[in-house]
């Protein structure tokens, strides 16, 4: 979710007064008094990529200065020895790249993109490119064979979904400004469009003629005219997400809680033009992302099991979910399928956890 906006302030122990120090829309660990009582260490959010740097916080003044300049993402949690020399906090590294797998067979994944910067999500994109989520909002496009990219645009925060419109728009979620909304491009980028706030998890129709959306805090699911207008109201639910339109457009999945007492985890799959779910299955702990299979006849999963990732495929006629991907580690963050359904494109990698002592930081 994008961040509310949060602030760092310091309370008078003796008489309760709060200073502010300073306030943003990033999000902030926990902070260490270093023993002068003249500044903290805390880690503070980058944005877009998502990642919590260290930095040194004067006081009273409020005034901010990073010490901490590399690629790890170093989480809330930091502490600091009573002497003030040593600090600890616990370094978390996401390596993450793009794969493509001819019919979605294991044995030939073929890596396509390289080096420190991770993507972390995939779809397929117009004329036979492919759009990708990296450094954790930004969204590129690039070929087939991972050459070539292109950044859509600058200072753009997409957290949710992303999806090409037959090969004329681009649909996605973008946080900027304070605001959320759900926006539309040309192929390229170029000239966007708000179709509407608030909005969530999207998916377009494959003819791209119409967008399916979910509104943010109204906890409904909507389509809309890919040109604009009114939208209209296909369901409500508890929470929504992955949102997906089968590719003939006819039918709709999205993961869901069922139940208010005690909340079940459901995938339900209902008519595009809505009305109460035809399929509702138990989700197995630990599931994530959802897309339809290539033939319809199921819809597809991301399940970690042992610190392991892979496909799972729940057949619509029932019967026990079965294993698409055989892959014997790593993590998968994204999947999806070409609309031909001959490729399965994966977003594959790590995360890596270390405790990090720093010293002779000042």
């Amino acid at each position: 979710m994008p961040n509310q906006a949060e602030s760092l302030a310091a309370i008078n122990v003796a008489d309760g007064g709060v200073r502010e120090l300073f306030s943003g829309g990033e999000s902030l660990g926990r902070p260490a008094w270093l023993p002068d009582g003249n500044s903290l260490r805390l880690p503070i959010e980058l944005l877009p990529e998502h990642r919590r740097q260290l930095w040194l916080v004067s006081y009273p003044s409020g005034e901010r200065r990073r010490f901490s300049n590399d690629l790890s993402d170093y989480g809330f949690e930091l502490d600091l020895t009573l002497d003030g020399q040593m600090l600890v906090t616990l370094e978390n590294r996401r390596s993450s790249h793009i794969w493509i797998l001819p019919q979605g067979q294991t044995a030939q994944a073929k890596q396509i993109t390289f080096g420190e910067t991770p993507d972390s999500g995939v779809a397929p994109g117009p004329d036979g490119k492919l759009l990708v989520r990296s450094r954790g909002s930004d969204l590129v496009l690039i070929n087939a064979d991972g050459s070539q990219r292109t950044l859509l645009r600058p200072n753009l925060e997409n957290n949710f979904s992303m999806s090409s419109c037959s090969d004329q728009y681009l649909v996605f979620d973008s946080y900027e400004e304070n605001r959320l909304r759900l926006l539309r491009t040309d192929a390229v980028g170029a000239n966007p469009v708000t179709l509407t706030e608030d909005a969530s998890w999207s998916d377009c129709s494959h003819d791209g003629k119409w967008v399916l959306y979910t509104s943010a805090t109204a906890q409904k699911l909507y389509r809309l005219p890919i040109e604009g207008g009114t939208p209209t109201e296909v369901a409500s639910a508890n929470l929504f997400y992955d949102v997906v339109i089968s590719s003939d457009g006819k039918w709709i999945a999205y993961r869901d809680y069922e139940g208010r007492a005690a909340p079940v985890p459901t995938i339900a799959v209902i008519p595009a033009a809505g009305g109460s779910p035809l399929h509702v299955f138990v989700q197995p702990s630990g599931v994530y992302k959802l897309h339809w299979s290539p033939d319809q006849k199921g819809v597809q999963y991301l399940l970690t099991k042992n610190g392991t990732a892979n496909i799972w495929e729940q057949p619509l006629a029932e019967g026990t979910p079965r294993q698409i991907t055989n892959f014997s580690s790593g993590r998968i963050f994204d999947f999806s399928w070409t609309r031909d359904g001959k490729q399965l494109l994966l977003a594959k990698g790590e995360i890596t956890r270390d405790v990090v002592l720093i010293s002779n930081f000042h």
